[in-house]
């Protein structure tokens, strides 16, 4: 006999309200100042992890309930697909045409791709695309990759504050809007890379092409861990639960994002 399923009620509260405001500021700073730290490469992969997507699927749940937040899935998945397209095409349109019109011009292909993934892809077209554009990713970085050590990019103080609020301000809507937003596009919100965006940009801007490609490396090498992190939760969510399906996911999330680095190292 199977594990029984386990269903979570929903139940809105100024305690999880709270929670929100407590954890993802906490966790924004944590990883701004890891990479401050150590350089990055190390920024990179940090700021591909799915730590907004954990904390919007944790609150979707607690909220709306752990079906609402299953069937939200499919549309993260979109969103992997279309963050990673938009590194991409920033990544090669940036060098040649400059950091504003590849931001400018990128905003368009993530909305492009995003649509075209939850209407068209369904969650399998989502995830072998999200795993071809990585892919490419990786290839195309492989000369960053073989540079000496990222050296430390300077950020002005404002930066890690804004992040902060940032990605506060967008759980909350996320959150907050849930019911009229609908699973599927509150799902293709929750990988919007509140982190890895701004470092990119100030990455390339201070310290050149070969500072943003190490970013959008560690981006992609996290994109797999945050592919795992969303088709863990598709599969053991209903079984488990929210949170232990959640927890499961980040730890396989990290535990597959730096095992790939450490292979691509040795090579």
């Amino acid at each position: 006999m199977g594990a029984a399923k386990i269903i979570d009620q929903p139940y809105p509260s100024m305690t999880v309200f709270y929670l929100k405001l407590l954890f993802t500021p906490a966790l924004m700073l944590a990883i701004s100042l890891a990479g401050q730290r150590w350089g990055t490469r190390l920024a990179g992969l940090l700021s591909g992890l799915p730590v907004t997507s954990a904390l919007v699927m944790l609150f979707l749940s607690l909220e709306q309930g752990t079906d609402f937040a299953l069937v939200a899935v499919p549309g993260a998945l979109a969103g992997v697909a279309a963050v990673q397209a938009a590194y991409l095409f920033y990544f090669i349109a940036a060098q040649r045409a400059g950091v504003l019109v590849g931001c400018i011009a990128a905003l368009p292909v993530y909305g492009t791709t995003a649509w075209l993934m939850s209407h068209e892809g369904g969650l399998p077209g989502s995830v072998l695309v999200a795993v071809l554009l990585i892919a490419s990713i990786i290839v195309l970085t492989s000369k960053q990759a073989r540079a000496p050590a990222a050296r430390l990019v300077p950020v002005p103080r404002w930066v890690i504050p804004m992040r902060m609020l940032t990605a506060t301000l967008l759980l909350l809507a996320i959150t907050a809007s849930a019911q009229w937003l609908g699973p599927v596009a509150s799902g293709m919100l929750a990988p919007i890379p509140v982190i890895a965006w701004p470092l990119t940009v100030f990455a390339h801007v201070q310290g050149g092409s070969q500072e943003m490609g190490k970013i959008v490396r560690g981006n992609a090498l996290g994109g797999v861990g945050v592919v795992g992190f969303y088709l863990t939760l598709e599969f053991s969510m209903a079984r488990w639960g929210a949170g232990l399906a959640i927890a499961a996911a980040v730890v396989l999330a990290v535990a597959a994002t730096f095992t790939l680095a450490r292979l691509l190292d040795k090579r």
